[in-house]
């Protein structure tokens, strides 16, 4: 198992908080901060530069006028989950002749789908997911049944997708090819609004922003941060609303809380759950659902919690391979959340694997590597499709050792970097008000290529141990303004106390956070670790 460490980039200890704040901004390149922090409308790319959006507008018109029957194709993560709600939610100004479909478990697109259900459809919007292969729309087609596409996902250059369906992407010659599926929906219901003169997409734009942020799209990009910018303001959507709570809507808000139990709900099966929580507006009714989601992740994690310890067991036998291969028996889609904690730990390409018939499948995770994808697919005995470094994958059983073989001698040895960037280094007695104010500034939109700050901070002798939730959360007191929070403490509260009781000396590596705790204002330490200086 490889070891992190922390490379910790500028020393802030004494300083000003403005000063620490232009530090920050200056390490990351951050030249034009005003623009940086607050996007305008300016970054929005041209509306019509995405290809074919006015084509896609006209069969919108002809169905709304004709009132056709509109049926829209969910996929099942976040980014499709609310993908599919800013187009049903938009159509239902115009129309309530609409029925909505979903992805089941882990399905992708109409691959494996039984299109007899679209069967008096005329038009068909698939959201969030676009098929490699062409075979199933030409088979609607020939139902009678017109498709339009808008998608974010690889587009497979030889196949002829323009004869069978209207195709919106950011991946055919647009400026912007790290905008999320949700951020095409939205951007052709703004496109729609510019036809009909209305503004409906603005009570939407919450919805982009948690598909963006979900979907970890880049978050230096200035469109990207515009949309999620201009979606943090205000929460519309009821479900969002529930989830958050009493948070502040921010992007780790959407990270940590929503995209979270969204997922949890298609790798337990239960998709419809979540479509139907963002599509509610009844107060009970959604308050009924996202009980149901919150369930489905406490479900989830049992599930994992049950399997990691096997699971561990196989890696620790394949440390000295270039990747590792584990196999889970589940009715559950866990095998990529696990592949997500196994990657943090070891630092080398993951397989997760369920036995299924003549077939090996399961979830790719890798580090390393620009596009672990297409080496798997390279070799001829794997079939990957997803995210160049995070895919669903199958292998035959009968190629499983031929593909481990093929990885090992063409995969280059990894320099394992297991470094973790940490901001800035800073005392205790420079936390302060106004510098977690100046840093949440910063953290308010990030992912993907902008993290929120990391924060080191040793010194920390004099503190009371406190807890939540019976003994799941660890809470360290330095003073009366500030509560260091480790989330799910996997330690001893009795050590922890006898720390405290001994003055023994403390550092930790966090995020800076504020708000209420009970009726108090309180600065927030929110740890990645805490460790003791021996």
């Amino acid at each position: 198992m490889t070891k992190t460490n922390y490379r910790i980039l500028n020393d802030c200890r004494g300083m000003y908080e403005d000063e620490v704040f232009d530090t920050i901004l200056s390490q990351r390149g951050i030249n034009d901060v005003e623009h940086f922090l607050t996007p305008t409308e300016d970054d929005l790319l041209p509306l019509d530069s995405l290809l074919r959006i006015d084509e896609a507008y006209q069969r919108v018109d002809r169905a709304i006028v004709n009132n056709e029957r509109i049926g829209i194709l969910f996929d099942t993560d976040l980014d499709g989950i609310t993908s599919g709600t800013i187009m049903t939610r938009y159509f239902r100004h115009s129309t309530d002749n609409i029925k909505t479909y979903i992805d089941e478990g882990k399905m992708h697109g109409l691959i494996g789908q039984d299109l007899s259900q679209f069967e008096g459809i005329d038009l068909l919007f698939i959201v969030d997911s676009l098929d490699k292969d062409i075979s199933q729309y030409k088979l609607l087609k020939e139902m009678g049944v017109d498709v339009i596409v808008l998608d974010h996902h690889a587009i497979k250059e030889k196949e002829s997708y323009d004869d069978y369906v209207i195709l919106v992407s950011s991946q055919r010659n647009y400026e912007n090819a790290q905008l999320s599926g949700a951020g095409v929906v939205w951007k052709f219901c703004k496109y729609l609004d510019e036809q009909y003169l209305t503004d409906y997409a603005d009570e939407l734009v919450d919805l982009a922003a948690c598909g963006l942020v979900g979907d970890m799209m880049d978050m230096t990009v200035m469109e990207n941060r515009y949309i999620v910018s201009k979606g943090l303001e205000k929460i519309y959507n009821p479900a969002v609303k529930k989830i958050v709570g009493g948070f502040e809507f921010n992007s780790t808000a959407i990270a940590f809380s929503i995209a979270p139990i969204v997922n949890a709900s298609n790798r337990m099966g239960k998709n419809e759950i979540a479509m139907k929580a963002f599509l509610e507006d009844e107060n009970k009714q959604v308050l009924a659902y996202v009980k149901e989601l919150k369930k489905c992740k406490e479900e989830q994690n049992k599930e994992v919690d049950r399997l990691l310890p096997d699971v561990l067991k196989q890696c620790d036998t394949q440390v000295d391979k270039k990747m590792i291969i584990t196999y889970i028996d589940t009715p559950y889609g866990v095998s990529g959340l696990l592949g997500n904690k196994l990657l943090e730990r070891y630092q080398k390409p993951i397989l997760v694997l369920k036995d299924i018939k003549d077939t090996f499948s399961g979830s790719m995770r890798a580090i390393g590597v620009d596009d672990f994808r297409q080496i798997c697919n390279d070799s001829g005995f794997a079939k990957a499709d997803g995210h160049e470094l995070a895919s669903g994958i199958t292998i035959k059983k009968s190629d499983i050792d031929k593909f481990a073989l093929y990885i090992e001698g063409t995969l280059p040895e990894l320099e394992s970097d297991t470094s973790i960037n940490v901001d800035i280094q800073i005392n205790i007695s420079d936390v302060t008000r106004k510098l977690v104010e100046n840093i949440k500034k910063i953290d308010k939109i990030s992912g993907t290529n902008f993290k929120p700050v990391k924060v080191f901070i040793d010194g920390i002798d004099e503190y009371e141990i406190g807890q939540m939730s019976d003994y799941k959360h660890l809470v360290i007191k330095p003073n009366d303004y500030l509560q260091i929070i480790k989330w799910n403490f996997d330690g001893s509260f009795d050590e922890m106390e006898d720390h405290s009781m001994m003055n023994d000396e403390l550092e930790i590596v966090c995020t800076l956070d504020s708000g209420f705790f009970g009726r108090k204002f309180v600065l927030k330490a929110i740890c990645d670790e805490i460790k003791e200086v021996a």
